[in-house]
């Protein structure tokens, strides 16, 4: 009898331990569904998310101060995660952006190297391998970097404002924005070494050579400097010299650049829209343009003898150069780099401190270090003329452009104790088309504009019927800028259309309406009759500028309707 209770109690605890191991995994799967059913439940819920603040306009400020993309917007990925393009991070974030062939995208701040790659979540810090939040993608031709690799790797606060759709980036490491060396020549971005010969196209050569820097390392070209030589209107006489003023008036008319080919000449390859006068001499701005945009068209006093160690300022074992004396500028070449620690020892002459911007001359390759040079940063007769092409399109961007100005700016107007003067011009419509943009020089530095459109001009009264601003914007530098306007505005076949600018800036003797006129120069007179420009005082009384043989530096873009 006791025996078979000992069996019965036996039989009942393998009966409880299966219960329980039964009612057990029941839970434990249960538990594993239902979590499961959470974590899919938060994805669903940033994705419905994400997309509810898409259907919104999402505004981002970097130091407080808010940034607009010339190309594509702002949108949140289904992870959260603030997706920027890229100019944004090239003009306001204080890093190169420089997007490779085969889908590789660089990002560099200060001394950190950020690369990854179009369609991954995964990314190479200075060597060393890591994961962001999101991919990095392309979407129609505008490549979009994720915030959370500015978070977590390039020194940046991150905030988002869900009540105002506002994304704040804070830069808390604002010192190290610019590495202490950078060299084109080694990040793929140095254009063939090219050498001008005897005359003195230097200007050319310098120009198109800092425009092919800013469309490396995915756009590999080599410009026909003999087209830019023979097409720039400015120029009758090549041996006497020119300046980054030809250059611009002829990529800014879309004479060029083109490419050389068996016929003779090709067609033109890419749109200037944009061209910054840099301060002189600001070694912080130059570096910066040269790490986020291309190569600085530089002014330098330069003999051709020190190729052939004839100067006392250059040192061939070394391809360093340091000037010290009265003499001007002669020449221009391209900054493509900087080395904070270049050794002072290196240079012929004695300078106080290290450190030297790395240079591309046009001399060929026999020159300098293959083409290369260092120059002290206490060299004098050097970047006093300074100029960065920063905004270079393709050439389906608009499909038309209007303009009066094609020998560029050479002169400048203004009234005598006005920190504000209006100038318009009138253009009649080829065809009915949508005036997209439209582009100007600003001629001196810490300028703001605003820009109207009347569709639809009859007489100079028309110029007063401003309705709004179409387009506003602030620039530091001198330069030639082309803004986007905030809507299409239409206009018909042989009608007649009037882009109008207020200028403005806190000193009166400011001249501040860019107009072509006539140099002693130019290999012709300028054409009074393509436009009609005008320029007032305040906006109601108008003069015509033709009357003083002048025109209206001022260009409209358009696409056909």
């Amino acid at each position: 009898m006791k025996y078979r209770n000992t069996k019965l109690i036996t039989t009942v605890i393998v009966l409880c331990v299966i219960a329980l191991a039964v009612v057990f995994g029941l839970v434990t799967y249960q538990s594993v569904q239902q979590g499961n059913a959470k974590i899919e439940s938060d994805a669903d819920f940033a994705k419905a998310k994400a997309l509810s603040i898409n259907k919104h306009d999402i505004t981002l400020k970097v130091n407080k101060k808010e940034v607009y993309p010339s190309k594509g917007k702002y949108f949140m990925s289904q992870n959260m995660n603030l997706m920027i393009p890229s100019d944004v991070v090239e003009r306001s974030l204080n890093c190169a952006c420089l997007n490779y062939k085969g889908g590789t995208v660089v990002v560099i701040k200060g001394n950190t190297k950020a690369i990854l790659k179009k369609g991954s979540d995964k990314v190479k810090i200075n060597g060393s391998d890591y994961t962001i939040k999101e991919k990095v993608i392309e979407k129609d031709g505008v490549i979009y970097i994720p915030s959370s690799l500015f978070e977590n790797y390039l020194g940046f606060a991150y905030k988002w404002d869900n009540e105002t759709y506002t994304a704040t980036l804070t830069d808390t490491a604002l010192g190290n924005a610019l590495p202490t060396r950078y060299n084109y020549a080694e990040e793929g971005r140095l254009p063939k070494v090219q050498d001008q010969g005897h005359e003195g196209t230097c200007w050319a050569y310098a120009t198109l050579s800092a425009i092919e820097s800013s469309l490396l390392p995915n756009e590999n070209y080599e410009f026909s400097r003999k087209h830019m030589i023979k097409y720039c209107g400015q120029i009758n006489d090549i041996k006497n010299g020119g300046d980054y003023g030809f250059s611009m008036a002829y990529l800014n008319s879309w004479n060029g650049p083109v490419s050389d080919n068996a016929n003779g000449f090709g067609k033109v390859k890419k749109h200037l829209q944009s061209a910054q006068i840099l301060t002189p001499k600001d070694q912080e701005e130059i570096k910066r343009m040269v790490f986020k945009y291309g190569g600085v068209e530089s002014s330098i006093y330069l003999q051709r003898a020190v190729s052939a160690d004839g100067s006392p300022y250059y040192n061939s074992t070394s391809a360093s150069y340091a000037y010290q004396g009265d003499s001007h500028a002669n020449h221009d070449i391209v900054i493509v780099g900087w080395d904070d620690n270049f050794a002072k020892e290196n240079f012929p002459i004695p300078v106080k401190h290290n450190g030297a911007f790395i240079c591309l001359n046009s001399w060929g390759e026999n020159f300098g270090d293959h083409g290369l040079f260092y120059v002290s940063y206490e060299s004098e007769a050097f970047a006093e003329v300074v100029v960065c092409y920063t905004q270079i399109e393709d050439v389906d961007n608009y499909d038309n452009i209007y303009q009066s100005d094609l020998f560029g700016w050479t002169g400048r107007m203004g009234y005598k104790n006005q920190s504000s003067v209006y100038f318009a011009n009138n253009y009649k419509a080829r065809s009915d088309e949508k005036i997209k943009a439209v582009s100007f020089y600003a001629t001196e530095e810490n300028s703001d504009y605003e820009v109207f459109i009347c569709e639809n001009f009859q007489d100079v009264n028309s110029l007063n019927a401003r309705n709004h601003v179409v387009a506003k914007s602030s620039f530091e530098n001198k330069g030639f800028y082309t803004l986007n306007l905030d809507k299409a505005y239409n206009v018909k076949k042989g009608k007649k259309f009037s882009i109008i600018v207020k200028a403005h800036n806190i000193d009166k003797r400011a001249k501040l309406v860019p107009v072509e006129t006539t140099t002693k120069s130019m290999k012709k007179k300028i054409d009074l009759k393509d436009g009609e420009g005008f320029i007032s005082p305040d906006g109601k009384n108008w003069q015509s500028v033709e009357k003083q043989k002048c025109n209206v530096c001022l260009k409209a873009y358009t696409d056909k309707r």
